[in-house]
């Protein structure tokens, strides 16, 4: 497959991340968030990055049970996140991946911990840290819309802590 068809799939993954965090609800940021995640799954799968095809289709089960917390009684099960770190953990291991695989499980303990959490100011805030770890596992992995994703998403959550946590701006889905 061409590295450029590749990537492209790659950027249009980034497309959806770096919209997620600018959604004023919880619910928005998820669905963006799982559409992502899909995207990139599919991304690493064509660059062979096995560690993080898994952590993808697990961070999307994750963030699907997440998004449904409200809603559905059994998705409130106090139990999920610490499931699904155990499940991130097992795919890391299954991957077999050098000492590289361990970044994107950290990385997505730490995301895993921050969308657990009803509050979109901490939420958004511990969603800063998973970052350096992503970026540099898609750099050494050649994943160059991952590594661009990284950043704009980085970036993305300081614009939205900026803008609704700090100014108090209203998204026009709270008029």
């Amino acid at each position: 497959m061409s590295s450029t068809l590749v990537q492209a799939v790659g950027f249009i993954g980034l497309i959806f991340l770096i919209l997620s965090f600018q959604m004023k609800n919880r619910k928005g940021i998820l669905i963006l968030m799982a559409a992502g995640q899909i995207i990139f799954m599919f991304h690493f799968i064509l660059l062979g990055a096995w560690t993080a095809a898994g952590m993808n289709i697990v961070g999307t089960a994750r963030t699907l049970v997440f998004r449904s917390r409200e809603d559905k009684k059994w998705a409130g099960w106090k139990f999920w996140p610490y499931i699904f770190i155990l499940l991130f953990a097992t795919a890391g291991l299954l991957a077999r991946e050098s000492w590289l695989g361990v970044l994107p499980v950290i990385a997505m303990t730490i995301e895993t911990t921050g969308l657990w959490l009803k509050n979109l100011k901490r939420l958004r805030i511990i969603n800063l840290f998973p970052h350096p770890f992503w970026f540099t596992y898609n750099f050494i992995k050649g994943s160059w819309a991952g590594v661009i994703c990284e950043i704009f998403v980085f970036s993305s959550i300081i614009i939205a802590i900026i803008r609704y946590d700090i100014f108090k701006v209203k998204s026009p889905d709270s008029y």
